[in-house]
């Protein structure tokens, strides 16, 4: 019998918990040619949101997460761009568009998935051209209309000259009509500097929606009703109990449930008691991850992360906070939380710092009580 939750990744159809009021609304802007920023935390189905709002039109999902240069973003949008038109039998007139920045199609041998590379040197992908890949993405729009999802957006600030490739990334974007772009980002704090700061190109240049984690009925409904389906009762105060230790983002939670399906027998009535089991789960996956990120930080680094384990991240600078880290120095906790979140290990949600993975902080605990 096959699990039926599904987590980190882009989650469609029966997978997919609807969000009837958000999907609407988005979709209204989309119609309308509307440029969009979602906010929302990490791992909160920010993309997921995008893909069904867009289901009446072909999505070019780019991801730049982690891109360093220039050519690594032209490379993704191309790379999009072509499997999405072989998806929607344009993959001639997609070759055809982008033919100045030499595509060359390839195919893989086991899925039979459409993938690009360019044949160009690396000297000449450069902002220019991520600006022609823009344009192009802009005739294929012609061709067929098109949503194009800019996903991890925040991440074209680790290119060098950041602030000129967006303005150039700009200058292309407000010219294309009725051809929408939704941007996310997982790194609140850079999304809002990109779009909410009168200096950045991208200034107030698209309407911006909150994409909070499910909560409430709804959502329970719906793990509630994937346990059923695989013979597995929910008993009361489950859901609660995951509430309660943290797990609040809708990704962690179907990790959770993920867990608990797995440690878990047809038959058998799913409760707060059933959390042990799935976290040693998690944690036998995961461990090697963990030990590794325990190991790469400095010791000041994992002083900090130990008490962010134990005392939440609510209060850095607290006399408490101090003494569970054995750190006295303020500037020492600010240059350690700094790296911690440029690692992506933690990260800042509103007035509080937060486990990126929240089973990590737990096994934290486990291990440094």
């Amino acid at each position: 019998m096959k699990n039926p939750f599904a987590y980190g990744r882009v989650v469609e159809g029966k997978d997919y918990c609807p969000r009837p009021k958000l999907e609407k609304l988005l979709a209204e802007m989309l119609v309308s040619g509307q440029n969009v920023v979602l906010h929302g935390e990490r791992r909160v189905g920010k993309t997921s949101l995008a893909v069904r709002a867009a289901r009446k039109k072909r999505a070019v999902y780019v991801d730049f997460l982690a891109c360093n240069d220039a050519g690594e973003v032209t490379e993704r949008i191309v790379k999009a761009a072509m499997k999405a038109a072989s998806n929607a039998g344009l993959l001639d007139a997609a070759l055809k568009a982008f033919a100045s920045l030499r595509p060359k199609v390839t195919v893989d041998p086991d899925t039979g998935a459409i993938g690009a590379t360019l044949d160009m040197r690396p000297s000449d992908l450069n902002i220019g051209s991520v600006e022609a890949a823009l344009e192009k993405l802009g005739e294929l729009h012609k061709k067929k209309p098109i949503v194009v999802i800019l996903d991890e957006f925040q991440d074209v600030l680790r290119i060098k000259e950041s602030k000129t490739a967006l303005a150039r990334m700009r200058s292309v974007i407000q010219f294309q009509g009725d051809l929408p772009y939704v941007f996310s980002g997982s790194a609140r704090e850079k999304m809002e500097m990109i779009f909410s700061d009168p200096d950045s190109p991208f200034f107030k240049s698209a309407i911006t929606v909150e994409v909070a984690a499910h909560e409430g009925g709804a959502f329970q409904r719906f793990l509630a009703k994937k346990f059923s389906e695989t013979k597995r009762k929910v008993g009361g105060g489950l859901f609660e109990a995951i509430h309660d230790m943290g797990v609040t983002v809708t990704g962690d939670v179907q990790q959770l449930c993920w867990a608990i399906w797995f440690s878990s027998e047809p038959g058998e009535t799913i409760g707060e008691d059933s959390i042990e089991g799935a976290l040693d789960t998690i944690f036998q996956i995961e461990r090697s991850k963990y030990e590794d990120a325990v190991l790469n930080v400095s010791a000041t680094q994992l002083k900090v992360l130990v008490a962010l384990a134990r005392q939440g991240g609510e209060r850095i600078y607290s006399s408490d906070f101090k003494r569970v880290s054995g750190i006295s120095v303020v500037g020492s906790i600010t240059k350690a939380v700094q790296r911690l979140e440029e690692l992506r290990i933690i990260y800042k949600h509103k007035n509080e710092y937060r486990f990126a993975n929240p089973f990590f902080g737990v096994w934290m605990r486990t291990q440094f009580a």
